[in-house]
């Protein structure tokens, strides 16, 4: 209730007890057994009552002002205020269909209480003290009449007033002025009982219960009238907002928002109207408003609203188009309050740097600031694509700093106020939400199908392209696991890539054939979930490229039997544009790999050893640790293409790619450097463990088979040479050149050695 209210609520009970206590000191009243009579028919005419039709507002009209008039004709002001507060009480208790608040019937015991004492004050003027005439009877009757009800009917209207915002005239002239006729007729009927009643008339008075009797039902008749068609308005208006509702909630359900949002917007944006003591009409515009203040969304393209990263400056203009978009719209329904102007002007900030058309402070319709303020309070609560959703807490702290820039501090602070006595919001739509899951899954489907063929366009990695496959298809299809199987029918399926519990496994699993890889689960000892649960369903979805099968997209759940066939749909839909970028991307990796491979040993070329030995040097640095450049020269090469041939110096050095990628760890690095020249690097390597691996790499060598034609068997021997980083150099041509010294010392070494064994070997044969 507002302060104003609270204040005159205030008043009119602290006159009604001066009132009261005025009326007790004046007891007993002289006809005691007449004042408890009229005391009895009071409280019983009390509680035939007729519940006025007031809105927001109650109130009840009853009979028990004629007993009053009738009390203060002939018993006087002070028992009739005894008499009036007992029956006000009775009025607001007995028989009533809801309990009202202490403070309402105090107030309404009270205002009857202030009303009865005033209107008491010129009887003793009109009537005398003593026994009157019918004529001074009706002279107060007309007196008396007129002051009750204008005095009850005002003290009434002005709560009412206070309460709800509206203008006092307005509510007098609409719901009371209409009741004016009734306390006339009380009045006259009880100068009539009056008179009899002092003249021993008594079984005239029971005559005079039935033209009473017959004015209640006629009351009674047209308040149950007026009360039917406020029903059937009221009717009209809820099969209005209904629809309403329901296709605002499709709307908005297409953009992935749920019933529940739309629901908070309306409850705090009417929460924060009622307490601003906004009429009924504009509550309601309001409350309609809160429904459609994003229907102008349609104007906006979807990827724009759906857009995970900050908007361009030329999208954000598109986005400002749908306040007047949803404006014109709505411009010629008759919502009977100003819903159009709400919806144009909710985008206004307080500052003035709002849009559309940058409204400042109260210029702002007070509908359209409430809007803006609900609805940031609510939206900050749910989640966005680009931004997760925040805490109530967090949502007022934003309320707080926005408060005097983007939204009119008063009723941020209202708001802030009334939110704790605010209960939860009712959510009851009148779209089934199956309905509204269904719109917004279609609506996920088609945005994340438009994210991935987006994304997709612009990736050439398959890496790449299954880690975004992978986020983007969880908001559709449930999975724990998700994989990317390369092959076809003839040399079988290998898993490419694999992300989840059981990637081991996958990755180890040869899948022979289609129906293996559609229908089996690897035993995998390391593929369970977060709770130890086994792997027990899979979805796999061939990828499909010009009619080639190039393999299968699958996803494995722990659940079993937990993929539907739409499941399986929307997985084929998402497959259908991966296998165009998955082919694209195998055939770069491939051109990539064939670009950075050297043909004839198939050991990674000069142009990847550059690249690689520049980001494998730059971490060393970085880490401190060491690295060794090893020159290999294959040795007696000429010699071998002279006697042999240049086909049998291709396969020798087939020979060294293959002892080489056998021998050098992952780890490292080997390349074809140039002709017979080969480069090993080995990434922190201390001295002693170079010269073993060195000696290693020779020794294999050595060891290879290699028949330079049918029948004849060569051993080959290779030169190496090391330097080391950072102690003989720290760039590139400086290593090569320590290396290429030290290896030619090498091969100067071992062909005296040579030499020296095939002297050794002429004189041993002479």
């Amino acid at each position: 209730m507002p302060v104003s209210a609270r204040l005159f609520v205030v008043m009119v009970i602290v006159t009604g007890a001066v009132c009261l206590a005025d009326a007790a000191r004046q007891l007993p009243p002289r006809d005691l057994g007449l004042s408890l009579v009229l005391l009895a028919l009071a409280v019983v005419t009390s509680t035939a009552k007729i519940e006025l039709p007031l809105g927001r507002s109650n109130s009840n009209l009853s009979l028990s002002h004629a007993v009053n008039f009738w009390a203060l004709f002939v018993v006087g002001p002070a028992p009739t205020v005894i008499i009036t507060a007992i029956s006000a009480w009775a009025q607001c208790t007995l028989r009533a269909a809801n309990r009202n608040p202490l403070h309402q019937v105090v107030f309404s015991v009270a205002s009857l209480t202030t009303t009865v004492w005033v209107a008491g004050l010129p009887l003793s003027m009109v009537m005398g003290e003593g026994p009157s005439s019918f004529a001074a009877l009706a002279q107060a009757a007309a007196v008396v009449a007129p002051i009750y009800f204008f005095i009850n009917t005002a003290l009434v209207a002005t709560a009412i007033a206070l309460s709800t915002g509206q203008p006092v005239v307005r509510i007098w002239h609409r719901n009371f002025l209409w009741s004016a006729p009734s306390y006339l007729a009380g009045a006259a009927l009880a100068a009539a009982a009056a008179a009899a009643w002092q003249r021993g008339l008594f079984v005239w008075l029971a005559l005079l219960a039935v033209p009473l009797y017959l004015v209640f039902r006629s009351y009674h008749t047209v308040v149950a009238r007026l009360r039917e068609e406020q029903d059937e308005t009221r009717r009209a208006m809820e099969v209005q907002l209904a629809t309403i509702e329901a296709l605002a909630l499709a709307i908005e359900a297409k953009a992935g928002c749920t019933p529940e949002h739309i629901r908070s917007i309306q409850h705090y944006a009417a929460t924060l109207a009622e307490a601003m003591n906004l009429s009924d009409q504009d509550v309601q515009a309001v409350r309609t408003a809160a429904l459609l203040h994003d229907v102008g969304n349609m104007a906006v393209p979807e990827h724009i609203l759906a857009k995970p990263d900050a908007l361009t400056p030329e999208e954000f203009d598109r986005v400002k188009v749908h306040p007047r978009a949803g404006a014109e719209i709505l411009r010629k329904v008759p919502f009977g309050g100003p819903v159009a102007e709400l919806v144009l002007c909710h985008h206004e900030r307080w500052d003035g740097l709002g849009y559309p058309s940058g409204l400042r402070g109260e210029a702002i319709p007070i509908g359209a600031r409430i809007l803006a303020i609900a609805d940031c309070y609510s939206t900050l609560q749910t989640e966005r694509p680009y931004r997760p959703s925040r805490t109530a807490v967090a949502a007022v702290a934003v309320l707080r700093e926005n408060a005097g820039t983007a939204f009119d501090p008063k009723l941020v602070e209202l708001l802030i106020e009334r939110l704790h006595l605010t209960s939860a919001v009712p959510v009851e739509p009148s779209v089934e939400p199956g309905v509204l899951q269904d719109i917004t899954g279609t609506h996920r489907e088609e945005q994340t199908l438009y994210e991935i063929a987006q994304a997709l366009g612009s990736s050439l990695a398959i890496e790449d392209a299954m880690v975004l496959i992978h986020g983007k298809v969880s908001r559709l299809v449930p999975f724990e696991t998700c994989a990317l199987f390369l092959g076809n029918e003839a040399d079988g399926y290998t898993c490419r890539y694999a992300h989840g519990p059981g990637t081991e496994s996958l990755f180890a699993w040869p899948a022979r054939s289609w129906d293996a890889l559609a229908r089996q689960i690897p035993a995998c000892a390391d593929g369970r979930a977060g709770q130890g649960q086994d792997l027990a369903a899979l979805l796999a979805c061939p990828l499909v490229n010009d009619g080639q099968r190039l393999g299968a997209l699958v996803v494995y759940h722990t659940v079993p039997d937990c993929f539907t066939d739409e499941h399986r749909r929307v997985l084929g839909r998402v497959s259908e544009q991966a296998a165009a970028v998955i082919h694209n991307s195998t055939r770069y990796e491939r051109t990539q790999h064939e670009s950075q491979t050297d043909a004839l040993t198939a050991l990674p070329n000069r142009r990847a050893f550059d690249h690689q030995f520049a980001l494998g040097l730059a971490r060393a640095a970085a880490t401190g640790t060491s690295a060794s450049v090893i020159v290999l020269d294959l040795d007696r090469l000429k010699e071998i293409n002279d006697t042999y041939g240049h086909d049998a110096g291709d396969r020798a050095l087939r020979t060294i790619g293959t002892v080489l990628r056998s021998t050098v760890r992952e780890s490292d690095l080997c390349a074809r450097f140039a002709g017979d020249e080969f480069m090993v690097v080995l990434w922190d390597c201390d001295p002693a463990r170079e010269q073993q691996r060195v000696a290693d790499i020779q020794r294999a060598v050595s060891a290879a088979p290699f028949e330079p034609r049918p029948g004849v068997r060569l051993a080959l021997s290779i030169s190496a040479g090391c330097a080391r980083f950072p102690a003989d150099g720290l760039a590139f041509p400086d290593l090569l050149l320590v290396a290429d010294e030290r290896m030619y010392r090498d091969k100067a070494g071992r062909r005296s050695r040579n030499s020296g064994h095939a002297a050794r070997a002429d004189r041993t044969a002479s």
